[in-house]
This record gives C-alpha cells, structure tokens and sequence, in this order.
C-alpha cells in the first residue's frame, strides 16, 4: 500500500498512527495468506480469490471512511483486516496456477506472471500520484473498485477449479475423509526437509529487502544525493522487467535448487559489494549483480512450493512459503536498519554471511522435480491422496 502513510497525514493523522495502519498492513498480509492456505484447499481456489477481492474492495471502501472520521484506532483496525483478507487470494491463486500448467512450463509461467506483477508495480506510482492530485479518497476508491473488478473477473472467467471436487485423504487406518481435515499446517511443518526451504527463504527475504530498507539511508550517509538511489530502484526495477523472462527461458533447465541457489548467491554478493567504497560505477555493477540474483532466483522460488506439495495441501504449502517470505521483509527493515545505526556500511557484507546460510538451507531442503513427490510425508503409502469419487 504504497500511499497509505501520506494519505493518512493528509486526512490529519498523525505520523505515528499513519506508521502503525501500515505496520497493520503488513501484519494482515501475513495472517491473509496464512488464512488463504487453509480455505483453499478446503473450500476451493476459485470461491476463495472471489471472497477475498469482493471483501477487499468493501474494506477498502471501509478505510476510506475511517479515514475521513479521522479515528485513528478504527483506521488501524481497518487497515489489518483489509490487508488480511486481500491477502488470502494469493495462495489459491498460485496453486491454480500450479494445477493448471504442466510442470515443465510452471517456472517460466511463474515468471509471465511475476513479470504482469512488476509492471503494474512500474505503472502504479505514477497512476497513484496522478489520482492523488484530484482527490486521496479517489486514489483508494479505485484501488477499491480494481479488486472488485478482479473478483468479478474470476468468477466470469474461470468457471470452475481444476478440480472442482476436493480430494479425499485415504488414513492408515483405511477411512476416507476431506482432504482438509487433519492435513493443517502442522503436516506441512512434518516435512522436515521443506521446513528448511522455508528457512532459506526467510533469510534471503531479510537480506534482499536490505536494499529498499538500508541502502537509501547508506548512500545518504555517504554523501550521494537522492537521484542516486532513485536512478539505482529504477535500475532494478528496469532490469527486473526486462531480464526475467530471458534469464528464467536459460536457467529453466537446470533443477530448481541450482537456479535458487545461484540466485541467492548473487544477490548476496552484490550487496556485499555496496559495503565497500564504491564510486557510481560501482554503485551500478553492484545493483546488476543482485538484480541478477533476484530474475534468476524468483520465479523457481514462487514455484517450487506448488511442486513440492501434495495436490491436497498444495495452498497450504503455498501459504507457508508466502508466510516465510513476508515474515523476512517484515523483520528484515527493523533488524537492518539497526545493525546499520551501530555498524553502517558494514551490515551489507552482513548480508552475504546470511546469503550464505539461505544457499544451505535450499540446496539440503529443495528436493529433485523427478522424486520429491516420494518423499513428502503427506503423500506416502500409508496417507495417499485420491479424487472423491463423483456423486
């Protein structure tokens, strides 16, 4: 939400309650995935992401007029149920997308999709200041009237999921029951070797968001001018666009691990690059390197977790990863920023320590495409996984 704290100020809010309804941002976004896992594997994906887009844009609404009551504690509260409830579409989302492409293909279409999400990102500031100049409650009604608009064209669109009827767990005992029922997060946290996936993607996310969280304060401190760090977002974000589709197309042929791992290994290396004293040059090859890092690693990383999973727990197992990733962008800026008031520059070299520790975590906890579906704990012999059979 990327104008939530200026328009807050500007409907009177003080800073401190404008930092605290984003903070509450970010706290519903993590229950809203969390959440999303568990109703999509229950209810389905597609009444899921309609329910979650069709009560965004209510919330949203919702907002708006906390706002211009200007009651700080309702804007609070508004703000983390909005956020919870616009995060739960995310994992059924990702797990349509994973039955409805063939295995092969799921890295690069991840990659299609990661591309329509970063050029809205491109667009969308500049449309946001566009709408601010005529009026801040128009920029959040059509931020509104998107999501409602999203949910409609799900419900249009897509008619049905790819399996419309849910799967059923087969126990050990030899009874039949919903796949949802006894398969919660607790089985997902089983599966000991995706547990330390999960662990690597929280620590690359603590070391990638460094460089929105810390760099701008470090260049400051060094004495470049703003249009230096703006030019090195804009360079990223540029090479973003560009790069992913034609660096996934390369490394989709390598396992999922390699591609992960090599990405986290650039991107720690490139921020480690910006501890030293670079000039502007080197300021711009430090940026390519982890930019490099991030095209190559994303797209296995977004779709591993749909691989990994047994069809029955496949938005949970989504959930957990989108969990893990937006837990360490959350700690990430707090813990970063203080490390950098103590040590400065310093907390980038930082960074590639812990890029080391994530490349660990994902090459022991990211299995092979051609076997991890023997291995998970959900999935074997004694608790298989069957379609329910046809009324």
């Amino acid at each position: 939400m990327l104008y939530l704290t200026l328009y807050l100020t500007q409907k009177g809010l003080s800073p401190y309650y404008a930092g605290l309804a984003l903070g509450a941002w970010g706290v519903g976004r993590i229950v809203g995935a969390f959440v999303g896992g568990s109703i999509a594997d229950r209810l389905g994906y597609r009444i899921t992401m309609v329910v979650s887009m069709m009560a965004t844009a209510v919330f949203i609404v919702g907002l708006v007029a906390a706002a211009n009551q200007r009651n700080p504690w309702l804007v609070v509260v508004t703000s983390l149920v909005a956020a919870s409830v616009g995060g739960i579409w995310r994992p059924p989302a990702q797990a349509m997308l994973t039955e409805l492409t063939p295995p092969e293909r799921l890295v690069m279409v991840t990659a299609v999709w990661r591309l329509s999400f970063n050029a809205g990102m491109f667009a969308a500031p500049v449309l946001g200041a566009l709408l601010s100049r005529y009026s801040w409650d128009l920029l959040f009604w059509v931020e509104a009237g998107s999501s409602a608009i999203f949910g409609l064209f799900i419900l249009i669109g897509i008619p049905r999921d790819p399996h419309p009827t849910p799967p059923v767990v087969t126990t050990s005992t030899g009874t039949s029951e919903p796949a949802g029922k006894g398969t919660g997060y607790l089985r997902v946290l089983a599966d000991g070797t995706f547990v330390l996936f999960l662990v690597a993607l929280l620590v690359n996310a603590i070391v990638y968001v460094q460089a929105p969280a810390v760099l701008a304060l470090h260049l400051h401190d060094i004495g470049h001018p703003t249009e230096v760090f703006g030019a090195v977002a804009s360079l990223n974000a540029l090479m973003v666009i560009i790069l992913e589709i034609p660096v996934t197309k390369a490394m989709q042929r390598f396992q999922a691990r390699t591609a992960i791992a090599i990405g986290m290994a650039l991107t720690g290396i490139g921020l480690s690059f910006y501890s030293l004293p670079l000039g502007l040059v080197g300021l711009v090859l430090a940026t390519i390197v982890w930019t490099m890092g991030e095209v190559t690693a994303s797209p296995s990383m977004m779709a591993y977790p749909g691989l990994a999973a047994p069809p029955a727990m496949r938005g949970r197992y989504i959930a957990a990863a989108t969990v893990a990733n937006q837990a360490g962008y959350s700690i990430g800026p707090v813990v970063g920023t203080a490390v950098w008031a103590g040590l400065g520059g310093h907390v980038f070299w930082i960074c590639g320590v812990l890029s080391v520790v994530a490349i660990a975590a994902v090459l022991a906890g990211t299995r092979t495409l051609r076997n991890f579906h023997d291995t998970t704990p959900a999935s074997d012999d004694t608790d298989s996984v069957t379609p329910a059979p046809s009324a």
